[in-house]
């Protein structure tokens, strides 16, 4: 997979998901393999995803060196998953990457967008 395919692949992953009710997603290629982006998916029911990805194409792979995914609620944090060097998830078998669940900081591998969107839209059915 190449800078182009991804982000194409994450367009339909965003685009094809009828509950996003307004979306905004900024890509900026850094050398040949280096791909920054960020963006903001607002949901039907209210909530917010504001996401970022740093990313290295290596032949057919893909290797995220940052990332984070915050879901919230108006300015309510939901969860967040990132792999920032937090000092509160040090002691974690999957440090750096770690969620933020409300003020607790939990073992999380790096998700895929896919995944978040699902527990955004599970999280969702709870809002309304």
């Amino acid at each position: 997979m190449n800078p182009d395919e991804y982000v194409a692949h994450l367009r339909d992953v965003l685009a094809s998901n009828p509950h996003i009710a307004t979306l905004q997603l900024h890509t900026e290629q850094r050398g040949g393999n280096f791909l920054y982006l960020h963006g903001k998916a607002e949901f039907l029911h209210g909530g917010i995803l504001d996401f970022k990805e740093f990313l290295e194409f290596r032949a057919n792979e893909a290797e995220k060196y940052m990332y984070a995914y915050n879901y919230r609620v108006e300015e309510q944090v939901i969860f967040r998953y990132d792999n920032a060097p937090d000092p509160r998830a040090e002691h974690l078998p999957t440090f750096p990457a770690h969620k933020h669940e409300g003020n607790e900081v939990v073992s999380s591998e790096c998700p895929d967008l896919a995944d978040v969107l699902q527990e955004i839209l599970e999280r969702g059915v709870e809002l309304e």
